[in-house]
């Protein structure tokens, strides 16, 4: 088969919910061992698309041609898989209790006569497949609960093309991988397009998709805006594409600092802090309305130095002194008193609870506000919602279960969480991690006025540009210490990221 064939094509593809049309018209192609990006706003109809060709959902009209054959209307994922197309998701779906053979091989398992499974053959074909991905050294008797996660991505890959799977779908795949383990998974991106298989790749990450997409195609509403050549278009027109406008992002200059680095001006004073494992002997300080960043390697501590302030883990050791006033948070319960609060990196699990309504979560942390005489009160709640919801720009109903928004809302309903409950320090874990760029740039004003309006913001992120973008003073993190500062004057990319190769240690550290 020619590398350049037109081998899928998507025509005329409908979907309509209750009041959204979530898939409008959509027409797309793909060549064979073609890499294209798939961009868009939270709520842009991506997740749609790709869940109707991998068979999550159905499709309410519309073609869709792999090789000619046409996928059929009432599709499945394990007829989708057959058919030739494979997704992956953020949150993988193998068995874990199961080896990596048995989920490569499972429900077409290698047997003796048709009866039972040749486990011989089926660990030398499992080993066969990870051999394709660079993967050979994933034993493949082991325990899929027992693999990293970057293992277990492998390990689907190899999966879907256990059953000559030739378009794979990979969303947010690098969302929790370091950048060595991110590397390695390009280059198994690059040895699929080599076995002309094509993938789409869904990602917030623009600087990965320039690295790694042969095509860019930016959905907005529902509808294909336009697919473009990677090499014939830049970061800055796929915004505009995304969101109808040009985002811009404002040159750091020192005289707009409303920071005071004064001893009368601090307000969270961290000192000498450990946990008896990795964080050792920590200190810092944050000043008034100041954005405070924190950077480094997945593995330097960030996440967990944090919790431990917060009182979600141990502080063995340390002093915290909030507000000149030296605090205890033996538990979050102590945090949330001191008007301290932690917005953790994992908003399903930790920052809100799916099976409840937006405006129900918006409460959750102190319902006394919106009680009366030990009742809680329908119309305060209403009330509560309907005063964040327009500050922080979450698009939903009051009733709506807040698992069935958008990243982007959910992210904005827990922060709106938070903001009822009237804390003075807001500490933000990966705040925009998953979000396409128009919600970060809402959620960057949300975290800047914050720390204008009240006391303070601390920000740990991964992403480079955000912290270069919102923070007013970084500091890099390394095997549970702090190994620099850069001050606001000196707070660019290129700084951050120089700090955190040098200072930070090699790549692999994890």
């Amino acid at each position: 088969m020619d590398n350049r064939e037109a081998f899928l094509v998507i025509r005329n593809l409908n979907k309509q919910y209750p009041g959204v049309k979530a898939l409008d018209d959509v027409s797309l192609s793909m060549e064979a061992g073609e890499v294209m990006a798939l961009l868009g706003e939270n709520g842009a109809g991506k997740s749609t698309l790709v869940k109707v060709l991998s068979g999550a959902i159905s499709r309410d009209s519309g073609e869709i041609r792999l090789f000619g054959r046409d996928l059929p209307m009432d599709n499945t994922p394990l007829a989708a898989r057959a058919f030739g197309i494979a997704i992956i998701y953020q949150e993988l779906s193998l068995l874990s209790q199961l080896t990596v053979a048995e989920n490569i091989y499972l429900a077409h398992e290698p047997t003796w006569g048709g009866k039972m499974i040749d486990y011989r053959k089926m660990h030398a074909l499992a080993r066969e497949q990870l051999m394709k991905l660079e993967a050979g050294h994933i034993n493949t008797r082991r325990k899929v609960e027992e693999l990293t996660l970057p293992e277990r991505q492998l390990v689907e890959i190899a999966k879907a093309l256990a059953v000559d799977c030739q378009v794979i779908i990979m969303d947010e795949p690098t969302t929790s991988l370091t950048w060595e383990e991110t590397d390695h998974l390009f280059r198994v991106v690059r040895r699929l397009k080599e076995r002309n298989v094509a993938v789409i790749y869904i990602s917030h990450r623009m600087d990965e998709v320039f690295r790694i997409a042969d095509t860019v195609s930016v959905m907005r509403d529902g509808k294909l805006i336009n697919k473009v050549k990677a090499d014939e278009t830049d970061s800055a027109s796929v915004v505009e594409m995304m969101t109808g406008k040009l985002l811009q992002h404002k040159d750091r200059n020192a005289a707009d600092c409303k920071v005071r680095y004064d001893d009368d001006e601090v307000v969270l004073d961290v000192r000498n802090a450990s946990n008896g494992q990795k964080i050792r002997d920590v200190s810092f300080k944050v000043y008034r309305h100041e954005v405070l960043g924190f950077a480094g390697l997945v593995g330097a501590q960030r996440t967990e130095l944090a919790r431990a302030i917060f009182g979600a883990d141990r502080l063995i050791r340390g002093e915290v002194v909030f507000e000149g006033r030296p605090i205890r948070n033996s538990t979050p319960r102590d945090s949330i008193r001191n008007r301290i609060g932690y917005l953790s990196e994992n908003r399903k699990e930790e920052g809100l609870n799916l099976g409840m309504s937006l405006e129900e979560n918006v409460v959750l942390i102190d319902m006394a506000k919106v009680s009366s005489h030990g009742y809680l009160s329908r119309r305060r709640i209403r009330g509560a919602y309907e005063r964040f919801r327009d500050s922080t720009r979450i698009k939903g109903q009051a009733a709506q279960m807040v698992g069935s928004l958008s990243g982007g809302n959910q992210q904005k309903t827990a922060i709106a969480k938070w903001l009822h409950s009237d804390c003075r320090l807001l500490i933000f874990d990966e705040p925009t991690r998953g979000i396409d760029v128009a919600a970060k740039a809402e959620i960057y004003g949300i975290i800047r006025r914050f720390a204008d309006e009240e006391l303070a913001a601390v920000i740990i992120s991964s992403d480079v540009r955000e912290l270069a973008d919102v923070c007013d003073r970084v500091l890099v993190m390394s095997r549970g210490e702090i190994v620099q500062e850069i001050p606001s004057s000196a707070v660019t990319q290129e700084n951050i990221l120089t700090g955190i190769v040098q200072k930070g240690g090699h790549l692999n550290h994890g």
